[in-house]
C-alpha cells in the first residue's frame, strides 16, 4: 500500500512541478513551513487563520510560510480562485520550488484520520529523487497526557471572568467515529479536575447533547457558556452550535430551560492555543 502511494506521489509530484511552471532542480534548499488545517467556508472565521499565521511568522521570520486543507469539498470550492490548495499539492510546489526541508504545522484538535493521512502522505513525499529531502509533521493539539493537561489549563485560564461559578461552560468539538476520539473524554477528565463545570461536548460521538444535558441536569445548571473546541468557529458554530434551527444546541439547550450564552470564537483566535501548536512545532525544529 505504501509503495503505490509513493508511486502516485511521484507522478503527482511531476505533473505539478509541470503545472506550476518550475523546474524541479531548482537549487534554492531552503525551508518552509507548512501550516495544514481542515479549512473553513466561512469568510468572517479566517481571521483565526490570519492571527495563526501572524504568530507562525514571528516564530519563523526566516521560513517560507504555506497553506494547505484537507476537506476535499472546501479545496474544490475554492480551487478556481486558487486560495486553498491540498497537502499533496502544496508539498509538490514547494518541491517544484527547490525547497528541500519542510515541516507540517497540522491544526488539527485530535490524531484523528485526516492527520493520519497527513503521515502517510508526508511519508510518501518524503526522499524523493530531486524533491523534499525530508518532511516531517507536528502533533495535533491533543496527542499526549502533557498535551491535555496543559490544554485543561488554558481552556480553564480562557473562561469568560463574568462567568460565575455554577454556571457551566461547555467546549464542543466536531468529534470524531474514529479511535482517537477517546482525547474528548480524556480532555473532560482533565477539565472537571481544574473545573467541574467545565464541560466537554462534541457534535458527533459520545459526547452528544443528550449526554451532556443529562450532566447537567443532573449538576442543577440553570446557565451555560457555549464554545466551539474548534481551531476556527465556522459552520459547525455557525449552525450546529449557534444556529437559530431548532436542533441546534443553543436552541435545545433554550427549550430544556437553561440560558445559552455565546463564545463565537474559535481557539485559533487565542494566541496561548497557537502557542500550544508552535510548542509541537518547536520540537521539530530541535531535532536534527
Amino acid at each position: 500500500m505504501y509503495f503505490s502511494v509513493r508511486r502516485f506521489v511521484m507522478s503527482f509530484f511531476l505533473l505539478c512541478a509541470v503545472f506550476y511552471g518550475q523546474s524541479v532542480t531548482a537549487s534554492t534548499d531552503s525551508d518552509a513551513v507548512l501550516i495544514v488545517a481542515f479549512g473553513t467556508s466561512v469568510d468572517k472565521a479566517r481571521g483565526a487563520y490570519s492571527n495563526i499565521e501572524k504568530q507562525i511568522r514571528a516564530a519563523y521570520p526566516d521560513k517560507e510560510l504555506r497553506w494547505a486543507w484537507t476537506a476535499k469539498s472546501l479545496i474544490e470550492t475554492n480551487s478556481r480562485s486558487k486560495t486553498a490548495l491540498s497537502t499533496q499539492e502544496a508539498l509538490a510546489k514547494l518541491a517544484a520550488e527547490g525547497v528541500k526541508d519542510v515541516s507540517i504545522l497540522s491544526l488539527h484538535i485530535i490524531p484523528g484520520a485526516e492527520y493520519n493521512d497527513l503521515l502517510q502522505t508526508a511519508r510518501a513525499f518524503e526522499g524523493l529523487p530531486k524533491g523534499l529531502r525530508r518532511v516531517r509533521v507536528a502533533p495535533p493539539l491533543l496527542y499526549d497526557t502533557a498535551g491535555l493537561r496543559s490544554v485543561a489549563r488554558l481552556l480553564v485560564r480562557n473562561m469568560p471572568p463574568e462567568r460565575k461559578k455554577d454556571e457551566a461552560v461547555l467546549f464542543v468539538g466536531h468529534g470524531s467515529p474514529h479511535p482517537s476520539g477517546v482525547y474528548y473524554p480524556a480532555l473532560q477528565y482533565y477539565l472537571q479536575n481544574l473545573d467541574e463545570n467545565a464541560l466537554v461536548g462534541t457534535i458527533e460521538g459520545d459526547l452528544d447533547f443528550e449526554t451532556v444535558l443529562s450532566g447537567m441536569k443532573a449538576r442543577g445548571v440553570r446557565k451555560v457558556w457555549l464554545a466551539p473546541l474548534m481551531t476556527v468557529a465556522g459552520d459547525h458554530a455557525s449552525n450546529d452550535l449557534f444556529g437559530s434551527g431548532a436542533d441546534s444546541w443553543r436552541q435545545s439547550f433554550i427549550a430544556n430551560g437553561i440560558q445559552v450564552q455565546n463564545i463565537p470564537k474559535g481557539i485559533g483566535e487565542y494566541p496561548a492555543f497557537v502557542e500550544q501548536w508552535l510548542s509541537g512545532l518547536k520540537k521539530l525544529s530541535e531535532q536534527k
